[in-house]
């Protein structure tokens, strides 16, 4: 059995309602297949709840990890979105739903908050209109979703929020934060920067030097609204000092698995490179053997990043990546509802032993080689030419 912290499920991955101007993964999900579960593409149209539950108890058998992700597209334009979280709320520990907002209404905030393992992720760049002018096309657009947040602080969940960053938003970040303290549900904002082809574009050099020096004066009084503060130090540099060019490894492909509702699998839920293997396809005994194993998991887990979606790439899973690198503790890791469960943090707490462990290995290899080289020296004293190079 393999043991990862959580699957990312993405159901009709092509079938949004909203054209933001940076997105690329509504149009990036058509590579992944088109043999949806979700029966059209049009309202009223439903999940094929068993055929897609089917892929995924028997990626479980091959597969252990105690959170669940789900998402679309927009998952709330099904119209049995609910039933699925419901059946995914039974098999997890956590359950994390990312939605834009725009069809999650207060009867379904009310039935999701009641299974007491589910949490929302809303997709919201300010509490504005004009913040969110890459998001939105109509008032009536933000009317719904600013009534999905104001249901959801009320039934008092736990509520991550991602904004994308852009030079439409960025100037106006300390606003948004303290709107969100305003809220009365526990709330974490995680701002991400725009990715990709649409990054020199949509969010220009001078603003992202600019939008570095704000979070570098985090947290102060936003702390209730925040994450680690490593998180928002590290995006920081990743936007000036290192030219938005990654310069840390990156760990989320031994701790996440992706699976689409198309039954392809991808080894990183962030950055969809290749499907490495395909339920529907290939059986799940023969789709689970390729996780962990194709070579893409080598390459995207190099240090420095060599992958080129890769190296452009910062996400919400730098918290997880500072947690494993031993640059913040379990508890700090913990304030995301995403992590909070027990039983992600125990498999938090084995997956960074392992990440330990791997990075120890190395380093006991190179001493017990150099050991007995160094101890063979010339009659004159010199180190052997050998030695010389095991210890330059």
């Amino acid at each position: 059995m393999k043991r990862f912290l959580y699957h990312d499920l993405i159901v009709a991955g092509n079938w949004c309602n909203l054209k933001c101007s940076y997105c690329t993964s509504v149009a990036d999900a058509g590579d992944f297949g088109d043999a949806t579960a979700a029966s059209t593409r049009r309202r009223g149209a439903a999940i094929a709840i068993a055929e897609v539950l089917a892929m995924l108890d028997g990626l479980r058998e091959h597969i252990d990890a105690p959170v669940i992700k789900v998402s679309g597209g927009e998952l709330f334009l099904l119209a049995n979105a609910a039933d699925l979280i419901a059946e995914l709320s039974a098999r997890y520990a956590h359950v994390q739903v990312l939605t834009n907002g725009t069809e999650l209404t207060p009867a379904i905030v009310a039935r999701l908050s009641g299974l007491g393992n589910v949490g929302f992720n809303l997709s919201l760049d300010g509490h504005t209109p004009e913040m969110n002018a890459m998001r939105w096309r109509s008032p009536r657009l933000g009317e719904r979703v600013m009534a999905a947040l104001e249901a959801i602080a009320a039934i008092g969940r736990p509520l991550e929020i991602t904004m994308v960053v852009s030079d439409a938003n960025a100037a106006h970040l300390c606003d948004f934060l303290a709107f969100l303290t305003t809220l009365t549900c526990r709330v974490v904002l995680i701002p991400i920067p725009v990715r990709g082809i649409h990054a020199g574009r949509l969010f220009g050099r001078e603003a992202r030097r600019a939008f570095a020096e704000v979070l570098r004066a985090l947290p102060g009084d936003f702390a209730p609204v925040l994450g680690p503060a490593a998180y928002y130090h590290r995006l920081a540099d990743f936007l000036d000092g290192e030219n938005g060019i990654r310069r840390h490894r990156c760990h989320l492909t031994a701790a996440a698995v992706q699976l689409f509702d198309t039954g392809a699998i991808t080894p990183c839920p962030v950055g969809w490179t290749a499907e490495i293997a395909n339920v529907r396809r290939d059986g799940i005994g023969a789709a689970s053997a390729v996780i962990g194993e194709h070579k893409l998991y080598d390459l995207m887990q190099r240090d420095p990043p060599r992958v080129p979606v890769c190296r452009s790439c910062f996400s919400q899973a730098d918290v997880l990546n500072l947690y494993l690198d031993g640059a913040i503790d379990l508890e700090e890791l913990a304030v995301m509802p995403l992590f909070a469960a027990p039983a992600a943090r125990q498999r938090l707490i084995e997956l960074k032993a392992a990440r330990m462990q791997a990075h120890q290995a190395p380093a006991e290899a190179a001493a017990r080689f150099a050991a007995p080289v160094r101890s063979g020296l010339s009659g004159s004293g010199a180190a052997s030419p050998l030695a010389a190079t095991a210890e330059r």
